[in-house]
């Protein structure tokens, strides 16, 4: 399989625009948060930051391109492993853990036995960050957009695991870009005189990102219905706390006016967030193989949503999209089904996610009349609710056209 440079070149910046997705740019958090809690007592030289932030990004390509390289190869459902609730429980403590340093209440140190079975202070360290980086890798695995499902479709057709590999290998160096800047100048963070409080405020503004991405995961451990009140609660809590609790830098009076503005506005989000939920939306029915039958049967088309509980952006869909009348009326002649891949190791969610070979959520997808899928309208990853249209548009028009003929 040849690859184009310009093609790789698309691979790449499709990595780094994966950053701005809603369950991977949180990350940055935890970058922060590893690279500036290291209770160094000696004064870091810059390349030696930039070399623990190369093994850092390091961990975080070989795990998104093994991950991703895996689940194309086996039609592996990508991102399942964060289904079960004692791994999610896991995520949630240590974006704990890693809170707490940001607000300066412990140093990040390996014991001291580790250190002299590894070789000394620094070959740990980088062991340390490569490992870190792994982790992240399977952190940033949930979030599943179209540049990943393309991929993953693109190498389970070609079935050539070394193109496999090199296509991941280039999409995660363009995820990762970010982190070696970020973690290459994050260790500065610690060394900050007094006339740069306002950076450590900002370090504590990462620690309240971190405090928000572990009530999450651990809403969505234990009851994924309060994960709409996770972002809210993380804002009011964050605001009264930065804004007008904290002292950092209080010092300065056009400083303290800023904090107590971002505080306010921070708090005035969350309560338009709590107090604008949509009243209406599209009504999903739950899927069963025999009610595409039945569809069939009556001659009308189907639609098909899957999503799961740890998925942000099939919050979004339903938020955002779902919750516009203009969506809800494109879908009305539409037969509206709804699979729940919160657990896809079950008999009924293995059945539809084999039959239409979905490879992440949130998909979307459309069958015509006779069953079967309407090429060129799968929808993958969050989109508005034109863009939503849009597609339902063609696959209506698509769908006329072969009742006509």
């Amino acid at each position: 399989m040849e690859l184009s440079p310009l093609a790789l070149l698309g691979v790449f910046f499709s990595g780094l625009a994966l950053n701005l997705t809603p369950c991977v740019y949180p990350m940055f958090s935890v970058t922060v948060a590893l690279f500036s809690a290291r209770g160094e007592k000696r004064e870091e030289r810059l390349l030696s930051s930039f070399l623990h932030a190369l093994f850092y990004v390091a961990g975080m390509v070989c795990m998104y391109s093994a991950l991703g390289v895996f689940a194309a190869l086996t039609g592996g459902f990508f991102g399942a492993i964060l289904q079960n609730q004692w791994v999610l429980l896991g995520m949630s403590l240590l974006m704990f853990i890693l809170a707490l340093s940001m607000f300066g209440l412990y140093e990040l140190q390996m014991p001291a036995a580790i250190l002299n079975w590894l070789g000394g202070i620094e070959r740990a360290g980088t062991i340390g960050f490569f490992i870190s980086g792994l982790c992240v890798g399977v952190f940033a695995a949930p979030c599943i957009g179209p540049p990943i499902v393309a991929l993953l479709a693109f190498v389970g057709q070609a079935r050539d695991p070394w193109s496999g590999f090199f296509l991941f290998f280039v999409l995660a160096l363009g995820l990762g870009m970010p982190y070696l800047i970020l973690g290459t100048f994050s260790g500065l963070l610690t060394k900050l005189p007094k006339s740069g409080e306002w950076l450590v405020w900002v370090k504590k503004v990462f620690g309240v990102a971190l405090l928000g991405l572990a009530l999450f995961y651990l809403a969505l451990s234990l009851y994924a219905e309060l994960l709409p009140f996770v972002l809210p609660v993380t804002l009011i809590g964050g605001g009264v706390f930065l804004g007008f609790m904290d002292q950092t830098g209080n010092q300065k009076i056009a400083f303290r006016a800023i904090k107590q503005s971002m505080g306010g506005l921070a708090v005035l989000i969350a309560a338009i967030s709590l107090f604008s939920k949509p009243v209406q939306g599209v009504v999903w029915d739950v899927y069963a193989p025999q009610k595409i039958e039945a569809a069939k049967r009556v001659r009308k088309p189907v639609v098909i949503d899957f999503y799961a509980d740890w998925c942000i952006p099939c919050h979004e869909l339903e938020r955002f999209t779902y919750s516009k009348p203009e969506v809800i009326q494109a879908l009305e002649p539409f037969v509206r089904l709804k699979v729940d891949a919160t657990d896809p190791d079950t008999k009924e969610v293995l059945e539809p996610i084999e039959r239409f070979e979905i490879l992440g959520v949130p998909t979307v997808l459309f069958l015509g009349p006779d069953g079967k899928e309407i090429s060129d309208t799968r929808i993958t990853g969050f989109v508005s609710a034109k863009e939503f249209v849009e597609v339902v548009q063609v696959a209506a028009q698509r769908v006329n056209h072969k009742n006509k003929t």
